[in-house]
């Protein structure tokens, strides 16, 4: 995954409530997958196999949020441990093991919790965070962000 797609995955996470976070973990790992599949296109077995790692850490953290006092939590269990096997073997061999049926299961569950998160109206679950504020510029095209609460109190409130 490039740099200005990180980038732009930490500005929501920032300030994102707990459902949105979920969703959020689901366009990180099929980022990572389709990320993956681009370095395979191009023989980057190194790359190929850093992507599926970090897809496969993201998916370790939606398994071991898993809340099982819900019947359904048992349902994702099987769906994650599913695509966990097709990114693990994948890796394992340096070859495409199913990684577009994993990333459909992954955009399928994604886009439920995007619909879901839509209706969350719970507060961002990191707090003292900075505002960020975009608008065009004089530069043509151009979208420059601005950090409007500079020089205000970050991180820790000790």
């Amino acid at each position: 995954m490039n740099k200005d797609k990180q980038k732009g995955f930490v500005r929501r996470i920032s300030q994102a409530n707990k459902t949105e976070l979920v969703a959020i973990t689901f366009e990180i790992i099929t980022e990572n997958i389709n990320a993956a599949e681009e370095a395979l296109g191009k023989d980057d077995i190194p790359g190929f196999r850093a992507e599926l790692k970090m897809a496969q850490k993201a998916l370790g953290e939606l398994i071991s949020s898993l809340d099982f006092t819900y019947p359904i939590s048992k349902e994702l269990l099987q769906l994650y441990e599913y695509v966990q096997r097709i990114l693990v073997s994948s890796d394992i061999s340096g070859k495409d093991r199913g990684l577009e049926s994993a990333k459909k299961v992954m955009e399928g569950l994604g886009s439920s919790f995007s619909e879901i998160a839509s209706q969350d109206t719970s507060e961002s679950v990191m707090q003292n965070t900075q505002q960020i504020y975009a608008g065009l510029t004089y530069g043509k095209g151009t979208l420059n962000e601005s950090d409007m609460a500079a020089g205000t109190n970050r991180g820790f409130l000790a």
